[in-house]
């Protein structure tokens, strides 16, 4: 892994110690030549005060270790080796008074004096002049130029204030500061110098990645924004405490790695979130040029079109070279204080293109007349209870991100888990928020199993012509529940249906329910009568159809027929748990193809134009 980052940090020419960064910066304090207030301005439209908002910039930054009393020390990892970020501040480090009376002295100190010394080095520069003028007048903090639409937006934006949410810099005469040339040239010059101390004061040596020897760092960046890349503070295969270097890494090492990590973290096409606590981060690469793949859009969020783009050759320019690319990819978890290596996977360009063609095209479900897909967090969301006391474990996001990309089978326990939450939210019924939607993820992975496991591909175009017990069974399941809903339209419907009341025990013990459930189904079809009944008992043909639905239906009869054509000949006493999700896959699609045979309503009777089509079809 190291060795692939450090090519990534030469491709990008990163050094791991540059002296700016992007960052958001929120308000601007405009000043005159001569350090009036003039006034405060966001960077951006106001509207909702939350974390999206801010413009990017490229600001200065700390050098991620200093020295302080001859020894060297991390920067900003608590509160003891805090140092202020160059021209960009919360208001709580930039105001004598805070926000609200309540101000960390030295902080404040801290911040003024960084701006007093740079003023000093460049005594000539007007920007720096007018910001010391400014704060030598022991400004307030301007709550007073702040425009609310209510109370509401008030308190937010305060809080996010106080929280030191929102990072203020200076504009001078309409020129943002940061952005000076001779500014940026000192603050560059004064990190170089900081560091050639710190590398006085390393000891040499060498590591296994880097050739030749170098000092070794005793402090690393910060990646995933707070984390530091390595820690250590005892030596290889001794007790603690009597040394700082446990695997030695060269300074360069430890920058470069951090560099291109961060790199890839915010490179929106190299990586993914998933879940509260995990990360994914990929790339490509041919010969010795570095690359996005475009995979994180597709599999984040949930985007039809994307998928359909991606289908028709998402790779472009890069499809001469994809067969030799080599991919990368790993699954970290960045969370306190810490982050660890859950897996790490290489790959050719083509063969990840191509699993992940096939991923996606098992995860495409119909739903209410269309084709959507899922983000991985969807997927992973529907193996637990809906909430967010109730989170998917760690390993469900591994299982189902090394699924979709390297096409690792999808393991038998996420598959129980998703067909238990099967059995337990059909019950609760579809007055259910999302109901349909969480149904057809949940079948969604129950077809990734299949598909990873059992080599079928389960597809709707192969619907009918399923012949497996368990698929037959969950299609009547889904028949019988369509004519008890028909059946009690007009009554004003019911949330008391058989996929609501007994899809659990039917998916486990057919035998035991289906004979009684398909006696209720006659009375159910008697109460609807007419055409309507008959078709939805014997089907009807696509090219009779009047409905304008181009697809045959085949009714209740005829998959009791299909079941009778099975090896038992009968209801199965039980179903395996395999079967079971053949069962869930058969009930999703059957449910899917019942719903779109619909009445039409007229306004000049209660009869249909179904109705009226299929009477005279068959008499």
């Amino acid at each position: 892994m190291l060795e692939q980052l450090l090519k990534i940090a030469e491709n990008q020419s990163l050094s791991g110690h540059e002296a700016f960064r992007n960052r958001k910066v929120h308000w601007f304090i405009d000043l005159d030549a001569d350090g009036n207030y003039l006034g405060f301005s966001p960077t951006t439209a106001v509207g909702q005060f939350k974390d999206g908002r801010g413009k990017q910039y490229i600001t200065p930054t700390n050098l991620y270790c200093q020295i302080e009393k001859g020894e060297i020390k991390s920067v900003c990892t608590n509160q003891h080796n805090w140092l202020p970020d160059f021209l960009t501040y919360p208001a709580n480090e930039l105001f004598p008074k805070g926000v609200d009376g309540k101000i960390n002295e030295k902080k404040l100190q801290q911040s003024w004096k960084l701006i007093f010394e740079a003023k000093e080095a460049l005594p000539q520069n007007k920007l720096l002049s007018a910001i010391k003028l400014y704060l030598q007048r022991v400004p307030d903090f301007p709550v007073n130029e702040l425009s609310f639409s209510d109370d509401k937006e008030k308190e937010a934006l305060l809080k996010r204030f106080k929280e030191d949410k929102e990072r203020i810099s200076f504009r001078v005469n309409g020129k943002i500061v940061f952005l000076d040339n001779g500014i940026r040239k000192w603050w560059d010059s004064r990190n170089e110098q900081m560091r050639n101390k710190i590398l006085a004061l390393l000891p040499d040596g060498k590591d296994l990645t880097l050739p030749d020897s170098g000092k070794l760092t005793e402090f690393f960046p910060i990646v995933f924004n707070n984390i530091p890349f390595a820690s250590f503070d005892k030596p290889p295969f001794e007790s603690y405490g009597l040394g700082k270097q446990t695997t030695p890494l060269r300074i360069e090492t430890a920058e470069r790695a951090c560099a291109a990590l961060n790199w890839l973290a915010s490179d929106d096409n190299c990586h993914i979130k998933m879940g509260k606590d995990m990360v994914v981060v990929f790339w490509a690469r041919d010969n010795n040029a570095v690359h996005s793949t475009g995979f994180a859009s597709l599999l984040s969020r949930s985007d039809p079109l994307g998928v359909k783009d991606f289908f028709s050759n998402i790779w472009g320019h890069h499809a001469p070279t994809i067969q030799e690319s080599n991919f990368y990819a790993v699954i970290i978890a960045p969370s306190r204080g810490r982050f660890s290596i859950y897996s790490w996977h290489t790959d050719t360009l083509k063969n990840a293109e191509g699993k992940l063609k096939a991923y996606f095209q098992t995860i495409l479900m119909p739903l209410n007349g269309e084709d959507i897909t899922f983000a991985i967090s969807e997927l992973a969301g529907v193996t637990v209870r809906k909430g967010k006391n109730s989170l998917p474990l760690p390993n469900t996001y591994v299982s189902l991100f090394e699924t979709a990309l390297f096409g690792l089978p999808l393991p038998h326990k996420l598959f129980k888990e998703v067909l238990i939450r099967q059995g337990v939210e059909m019950a609760k019924g579809a007055e259910e928020k999302d109901f349909e939607k969480r149904l057809a993820t949940r079948t969604a992975v129950i077809k990734l199993f299949f598909k990873t496991t059992k080599g079928g591909d389960m597809e709707q175009e192969k619907h009918t012509i399923e012949t497996t017990p368990g698929y037959l069974c969950g299609r009547l399941l889904a028949i019988l529940d369509k004519i008890h809903q028909d059946a009690h339209r007009e009554s004003g419907g019911t949330n008391n249906s058989p996929a609501n009341r007994v899809y659990s025990a039917a998916s486990k013990t057919p035998a035991l329910i289906f004979p009684r459930l398909c006696n209720l189904a006659r009375h159910h079809l008697s109460k609807i009568g007419g055409g309507w009944a008959n078709c939805l008992e014997y089907g009807i043909p696509k090219e009779e159809r009047g409905d304008g639905i181009n697809e045959d239906f085949e009714g209740l009869a005829k998959v009791c027929s299909r079941l009778k054509e099975t090896v038992d000949k009968e209801f199965p006493r039980t179903l395996s748990l395999v079967d079971q999700g053949r069962f869930a896959i058969g009930f999703y699609y059957e449910r899917e193809h019942s719903r779109k045979l619909r009445k039409k309503e007229t306004s000049s009777n209660n009869k249909t134009d179904a109705d009226q089509n299929i009477e005279t079809e068959t008499k």
